[in-house]
């Protein structure tokens, strides 16, 4: 009996031993430095879909590897911008559909697309920053010099979330729907 628990003692510290360099599958050497981001909605559906005036749960994850192997790093900066262009998924198989745009018409001038931070309409979870809420304003406030400004639905904010000391960044886009027709 002696002898197998000399021999499990030996064993386990040779394991370790072999443990504690380089070429283990326990080295953490960069484990804890993210190389993306994933960011998700709340839901099974994963499609990111929110009515003016109304919020939208937003989580981020920072992860490492072609596995993309998951990391405690819950610490990230939120940026939201109202976009131009683009597309956005409006269901579950992963199919798109082109973004509308908010337009401008400044002073005695032309329509033309809106950009801007919506930054503000994001409200960061105190307890973990991984998490947000996303509200887009129900009417988006007229810009300075401009005369009227007019949301064409779908329009689409990018929200993205980057790794507090990493440059990784994920983003996702929003699409925000027309309340008389929300399954655009």
């Amino acid at each position: 009996m002696r002898r197998i628990v000399l021999s499990l003692a030996v064993l386990g510290a040779a394991s370790l031993g072999a443990c504690s360099g380089g070429g283990s599958v326990l080295n953490s050497v960069g484990a804890n430095s993210p190389d993306k981001v994933i960011l998700t909605v709340a839901g099974s559906s994963n499609v990111a879909r929110v009515l003016p005036g109304a919020g939208i749960p937003i989580s981020a994850q920072a992860v490492n590897g072609s596995g993309n192997g998951v990391l405690s790093n819950n610490r990230f900066i939120w940026t939201a911008a109202l976009v131009t262009s683009g597309s956005y998924p409006f269901n579950t198989t992963g199919q798109t559909k082109p973004c509308a745009q908010v337009l401008q018409t400044p002073v005695g001038g032309t329509a033309t697309p809106y950009a801007a931070d919506f930054g503000i309409y994001v409200a960061i979870d105190p307890v973990n920053e991984a998490n947000i809420i996303f509200y887009p304003p129900t009417i988006i406030p007229l810009p300075a010099g401009s005369s009227s400004i007019e949301p064409v639905y779908p329009y689409c904010v990018v929200v993205s979330a980057a790794a507090v000391g990493s440059s990784a960044v994920g983003s996702i886009t929003v699409a925000v729907v027309n309340p008389q027709n929300p399954e655009q």
